[in-house]
C-alpha cells in the first residue's frame, strides 16, 4: 500500500473515531433460533467463497430470518457476475469518498438497519467494511478475531484455515452450542 493510500486511511480512520464518540448500540445476544433479521458483509469474493455466502444466506432465511447481503468489491468497477444476484447488493470504491467513507444511501442505510445479527464474513481487512461493520447498529456482531478490531461480541481466530466456508462452519458451530446451553 503506497503512502497516499495509507494517509487516505488514515484520514478516514480519524473521522471513524469522531463518530465513535457519540455512536450508541444496544448489544443483546441473538442466535439462528430467536433473530429475525441478519446483515451479511463480506469483500471480493471467489467463486467458492461466493457459493458458501449465498448458501449461509439460503440457510438463514430458511429459519425465517430476513436477511440482507451487502458486499464489497475493491476497485471501482463492479464485475458484471455479481450484478446478477438480486438479493445481494454491492458497492465499490465509486461508493466511497476520497478516505474511502461510504457516501452512498444504501450503505447508510444498511448501517442504520439494526440487525439481529450482523455477520462479518469477510476474511481480509478492508476499511471501508471494517467502518459500515464498526458503525452498524446491529445487536449481537459475529466476525474475524483481528488485533485491531475488538468491535465484535463474537469474534473467531481462523488463521490455520483462512477460508469463508471455514468461518460460516464456525460460526454455525459456536452459535448451536450457544443455543443448546441456553435451553438445558
Amino acid at each position: 500500500m503506497n503512502k497516499i493510500e495509507q494517509f487516505k486511511i488514515y484520514l478516514g480512520e480519524c473521522h471513524l473515531k469522531s463518530k465513535l464518540k457519540s455512536f450508541k448500540r444496544k448489544s443483546r445476544f441473538f442466535n439462528l433460533d430467536n433473530a429475525k433479521t441478519a446483515g451479511i458483509l463480506f469483500s471480493n469474493p471467489d467463486e467458492q467463497s461466493f457459493e458458501a455466502i449465498k448458501e449461509f444466506a439460503i440457510l438463514l432465511k430458511s429459519k425465517n430470518i430476513s436477511v440482507t447481503a451487502l458486499g464489497y468489491i475493491p476497485g471501482k468497477k463492479i464485475p458484471d457476475k455479481f450484478l446478477l444476484h438480486s438479493n445481494i447488493n454491492f458497492f465499490s470504491n465509486n461508493d466511497l469518498n476520497w478516505y474511502y467513507i461510504p457516501k452512498n444511501v444504501s450503505l447508510n442505510k444498511f448501517m442504520n438497519n439494526k440487525f439481529d445479527l450482523l455477520f462479518d464474513l469477510s476474511t481480509n481487512i478492508h476499511f471501508p467494511l471494517h467502518f459500515v461493520s464498526v458503525l452498524s447498529n446491529a445487536s449481537f456482531k459475529i466476525g474475524l478475531e483481528t488485533k485491531e478490531n475488538s468491535d465484535y461480541d463474537l469474534m473467531f481466530n481462523i488463521e490455520k484455515n483462512k477460508s469463508v466456508n471455514f468461518l460460516i462452519e464456525q460460526i454455525k458451530h459456536y452459535l448451536a452450542m450457544i443455543n443448546n446451553k441456553g435451553n438445558e
